[in-house]
C-alpha cells in the first residue's frame, strides 16, 4: 500500500487519455478515476446560431475572459449551447481543434514545468479505432506536444481488468456505438464480435421523438436534441413488460411521472417517454431498424463459440459505458437472455454491471499499470528529448 501511495506522488507517471464521443476522460495511472471527465465538445466563439445583426448586443453575453478566446471547450462550450453551434470534435475528426482541447484540459492537471509533456501516454483505443487514426494521435501527442512514448490499449482489455476476467462478453454501450466483444481464456477471434447498430444517440433521438409529439395527449412542447439527452439520463427506465405499465399508467398509477422545466418556461411532464426510450433496444424496429435485438446480438456472440464454453461466457456477462446505465436493463437483458439457452446453461446467466461502468475503460487502464500488466506495446517518440532529472523524494537535506 505504501509502494502504491509513493507511486502516485511521481510526476512522470503514464496519463491515460481516453477520447470518447460524449465524455473525454484524462488522468494519471494509478488513480482510482479520471482526473478531468468533460464533455467532447466545443464551440467557436464566432459561431452564432443566429446572426448578430437579428439580436442586438449578442456578443455581449461572453464573461470578459471568454471573450477572447476562439473557443471554447468541454461544459464551458455547453454553457452557450443555446446560442453557439455545438461541435464534436470525434465526429468531425478534426485533430487540430482536438489539440487545443487537450491542451486546455492537460493544463488544468498543474504539472510542475519541468515534468510537462514528460509523462508516457496511454490511449484507450476503442473497438473502431482505425490504423490511421492511431497514427493521427501517434503523429499529435509526438511532433505538437512531444510526449516520449505511447501505448494504445484495447478499451475491451481495460474493462475486463477490474474483474480480473480472461473469460466473458462485454457490452460497451456507449454514446456513438454499442460493441459486443468476447473473449475465451484471454482470447478472442474476429467471428466472436459485433457492433449493434443502436447506441446512446439513438435512444436520445427517440426519446426526442416521443417528447416532441406525445402523441397521446396531443401535447406539442419545444425539445432540442441536448434538452432530450439531459431528460434520459435523469429519469431512463427499462421495464419487464411495456404493454402492462403502460395499462397502469392508464389506470392511474402516477409512479412513473416526472416533470421537467423546458428552457421556454413550459412544463413537460412524462412518464411511459420513461420507458419506452430503452425499447428499441429489444425492439429495433421501433425506431426503423432491420436487425435483431441486443439479446439476440449477445446470444450470437455467445454461441460463435463451442457449445462448451458458452456457460463459462453466459455467466460473465459485462456491462460498461454510460448508455449502460439505464435502471433496469440489467434485470431485463437477464430475462431476455435465459430464453435462447438450454435450462441448465440459462440458468448461470450472470450480468455484471459495476457502479461506475460509464468510467469502466480508464479505470481498468489504471488498474492494469498499478499491476504492471502494461509493459508490452509501447512506441517511442522518434525525436525524444533529453531524459528528465531523477525525482528526489526524500526529505529536503537528506541525500
Amino acid at each position: 500500500m505504501a509502494a502504491i501511495e509513493e507511486l502516485k506522488k511521481d510526476p512522470l507517471r503514464p496519463l491515460i487519455v481516453d477520447i470518447g464521443s460524449n465524455t473525454f476522460r484524462l488522468g494519471f495511472a494509478g488513480d482510482d478515476n479520471p482526473v478531468i471527465i468533460a464533455p467532447s465538445v466545443y464551440v467557436e466563439t464566432s459561431d452564432y446560431l443566429f446572426t448578430s445583426d437579428i439580436i442586438d448586443g449578442l456578443e455581449d453575453i461572453f464573461i470578459s475572459e471568454e471573450r477572447t478566446k476562439k473557443y471554447l471547450f468541454g461544459q464551458e462550450a455547453l454553457d452557450y449551447r443555446y446560442i453557439l453551434k455545438i461541435h464534436e470534435f470525434k465526429k468531425e475528426e478534426n485533430y487540430n481543434v482536438f489539440m487545443k482541447f487537450f491542451q486546455y484540459y492537460y493544463n488544468k492537471l498543474e504539472i510542475d514545468p519541468e515534468y510537462r509533456e514528460m509523462q508516457p501516454i496511454i490511449i484507450i483505443s476503442p473497438f473502431l479505432m482505425t490504423d490511421l487514426e492511431k497514427s493521427k494521435l501517434k503523429q499529435l501527442f509526438f511532433q505538437s506536444f512531444n510526449f516520449p512514448k505511447i501505448v494504445f490499449l484495447s478499451e475491451s482489455q481495460a474493462i475486463m481488468a477490474p474483474l480480473q476476467k480472461i473469460s466473458g462478453v462485454v457490452i460497451n454501450m456507449g454514446e456513438s456505438t454499442t460493441y459486443i466483444d468476447s473473449f475465451l481464456h484471454g482470447f478472442n477471434k474476429i467471428t466472436s464480435r459485433d457492433i449493434f447498430p443502436i447506441a446512446g444517440k439513438d435512444l436520445t433521438a427517440h426519446l426526442l421523438t416521443l417528447c416532441v409529439t406525445q402523441k397521446e395527449s396531443g401535447k406539442k412542447n419545444y425539445v432540442d436534441y441536448l434538452i432530450a439527452k439531459d431528460i434520459k439520463e435523469q429519469s431512463s427506465l427499462c421495464v419487464f413488460n411495456v404493454e402492462v405499465e403502460h395499462k397502469r399508467i392508464k389506470e392511474g398509477v402516477l409512479k412513473y411521472d416526472k416533470e421537467f422545466i423546458l428552457p421556454d418556461g413550459n412544463r413537460l411532464v412524462i412518464n411511459s417517454e420513461r420507458f419506452m426510450l430503452s425499447e428499441p433496444l429489444f425492439d429495433p424496429k421501433l425506431i426503423h431498424m432491420d436487425y435483431i435485438n441486443l439479446p439476440e446480438a449477445i446470444s450470437e456472440i455467445i454461441k460463435s463459440w463451442e457449445r462448451e464454453n458458452w456457460e463459462e461466457l453466459i455467466s460473465n456477462i459485462i456491462l460498461s459505458g454510460g448508455a449502460s446505465l439505464i435502471p433496469g436493463l440489467k434485470d431485463r437483458l437477464k430475462i431476455e437472455l435465459k430464453k435462447d439457452f438450454p435450462d441448465k446453461i440459462s440458468e448461470k446467466t450472470n450480468i455484471i454491471a459495476l457502479s461506475g461502468r460509464e468510467h469502466m475503460s480508464w479505470i481498468g487502464a489504471s488498474i492494469l499499470y498499478l499491476k504492471n500488466q502494461l509493459q508490452k506495446g509501447w512506441v517511442p517518440n522518434p525525436t525524444p528529448r533529453p531524459p528528465p532529472k531523477p525525482i528526489n523524494t526524500k526529505p529536503d537535506g537528506e541525500k
